[in-house]
């Protein structure tokens, strides 16, 4: 089975996580090429629960922007749901080149998500989603409040969080305080999903929150 990098600096384990963004660079480069494998026989479902959550918002030609795109994995999911104009983003420039090859992305750029604002017009995307990053955000809420900058009016959010991070970096009430600044609104909150049952890490333990909101006209 091809396996996730052996590491010596700050993200020691995926349950361990990190917010050190040169550390998470590092990781994923150095994971890109089994990455996909690795995932396949953790039985990882949270890029297809998410495009499923999406289905009824995935018109043809929505703009969309895959927030830590990674390899792929959720544009892949998406693409096959709707002809879409994609676009993704992330930290790990191997990983890009693994999304690259899918050929389903109009645009990638390599950037620091934890560095907002993000390098992107206002009002540009439809759709914005970020599944299995929010896990290596510092400051989780500056970047979702930059997400609702880029998606238009009426434009919708998609995110994950781990259910042990939901609670211990108060997610429930961060969505509260963008409503209450009439940021966005939440259209739906998930129960908790299986996120990796085959990881021994993480099995039932640890599942993910799946959310969707729609920004403020």
């Amino acid at each position: 089975m091809t396996k996730r990098p052996e590491s010596d600096g700050p993200l020691m384990s995926l349950r361990q996580g990190t917010t050190d963004a040169r550390a998470v660079q590092d990781y994923y480069d150095a994971w890109a090429d089994g990455y996909d494998a690795t995932l396949q026989t953790w039985h990882y479902r949270a890029p297809e629960d998410a495009a499923d959550l999406l289905s009824p918002h995935l018109t043809p030609g929505a703009r969309v922007l895959d927030v830590g795109c990674g390899t792929g994995q959720l544009g892949q999911a998406l693409c096959g749901r709707a002809e879409l104009a994609l676009d993704g983003m992330d930290i790990s420039a191997a990983s890009l080149k693994q999304a690259q090859k899918r050929g389903i992305y109009d645009r990638l750029l390599q950037h620091n998500l934890q560095d907002t604002p993000l390098p992107v017009d206002d009002r540009l995307y439809d759709i914005a989603a970020t599944v299995g990053v929010l896990t290596y955000i510092a400051d989780a809420e500056a970047l979702l409040r930059d997400l609702c900058r880029v998606v238009r009016g009426g434009g919708v959010i998609a995110f994950t969080q781990r259910t042990d991070l939901w609670q211990e970096r108060g997610f429930a009430d961060m969505i509260q305080r963008m409503e209450a600044d009439r940021v966005w609104q939440r259209d739906e909150i998930s129960e908790p999903m299986p996120y990796l049952p085959g990881n021994e890490d993480f099995a039932d333990e640890i599942r993910v929150i799946h959310a969707l909101c729609r920004v403020t006209p």
